[in-house]
């Protein structure tokens, strides 16, 4: 199958409490998969010794690592993570798109105790209707 033949776009995003959960769900991903991955990390990394900046992902993805810089003023906890995929979301789904010319999408959100983010995907929300995406959060 050519990456042509896969037209599923995929965004997870999730912070360092979700790296074990994101792993698992880059592992269950086809060497065809197409889209991004975002992890916010402290500035040292993730919680553990894996830093997301080494994981394998299959040629069509890519990951940005969103570094927490020390000092202040620290970004709050998902603040990086919110403004990135509502960057992502501005790019790949716009006000103006509809569901024939779009998608379809999948995106998994975590970094759900985070206000920034909760905020985020609620907005993110309302624009869903326009195209054919599937929001999915940590526990739902």
């Amino acid at each position: 199958m050519a990456y042509d033949d896969f037209s599923l776009h995929l965004l997870m995003a999730g912070d360092a409490h979700d790296a074990p959960r994101l792993r698992e769900l880059i592992d269950l991903l086809p060497v065809y998969a197409y889209g991004q991955v975002y992890v916010e990390v402290g500035v040292t990394g993730g919680q553990r010794q894996d830093d997301p900046a080494d994981w394998p992902l299959p040629p069509g993805m890519s990951l940005t690592v969103l570094r927490r810089s020390p000092g202040s003023p620290r970004p709050r906890r998902g603040q990086l993570l919110a403004a990135a995929v509502s960057a992502w979301a501005t790019e790949w789904l716009p006000d103006d798109a509809c569901a024939c010319c779009a998608g379809p999408f999948a995106l998994w959100v975590g970094c759900a105790a985070s206000p920034d983010v909760e905020g985020m995907c609620h907005a993110l929300t309302q624009r869903l209707d326009l195209v054919p995406a599937h929001l999915h959060r940590p526990g739902l």
